[in-house]
């Protein structure tokens, strides 16, 4: 299976993607509730209606941003299962590896597997189809 340089670029971004916001939004979470919890915790007899305007814009924010990364996740394991099949460059032993790789651990199996047969031609198409491209007829 052969990808054109924008895909394999797009797919490479939505890999780290993937892989980094776990770890990077609930730190920004963590101090955007600090930052705001500060001026609710004063004895008030109702919350001032712009303080929760300030709070909630963010939450639905945050809301959306882990929706997307939820079906980029999924998108991207869907995607990648049917590359690895599809390309048939890893061995089966690797090929079952990967697949529960992709389940188990995708922050993992994900980038190694785009690292080793995505970003780079795999060896075993370009063995197979010297100075043309799988998809092209001989001329």
């Amino acid at each position: 299976m052969t990808l054109s340089k924008p895909l394999k670029i797009t797919i490479g971004i939505l890999t780290l993607f993937v892989m980094l916001f776990p770890f990077l939004i609930p730190v920004f979470m963590f101090f955007w509730v600090f930052s705001f919890s500060l001026p609710l915790t004063e004895i008030q007899s109702a919350p001032d209606p712009a303080e929760v305007g300030k709070i909630m814009v963010p939450m639905f924010i945050y809301f959306a941003a882990m929706m997307g990364y939820a079906f980029t996740q999924l998108g991207l394991q869907i995607f990648y299962i049917i590359h690895a099949i599809k390309s048939k460059a890893a061995s089966e032993t690797n090929l079952i590896l990967f697949v529960l790789g992709t389940f188990f651990l995708p922050f993992v199996a994900m980038p190694i597997y785009y690292i080793l047969h995505i970003w780079k031609d795999s060896p075993a198409e370009a063995v197979a189809y010297p100075g043309k491209l799988p998809d092209q007829p001989a001329v």
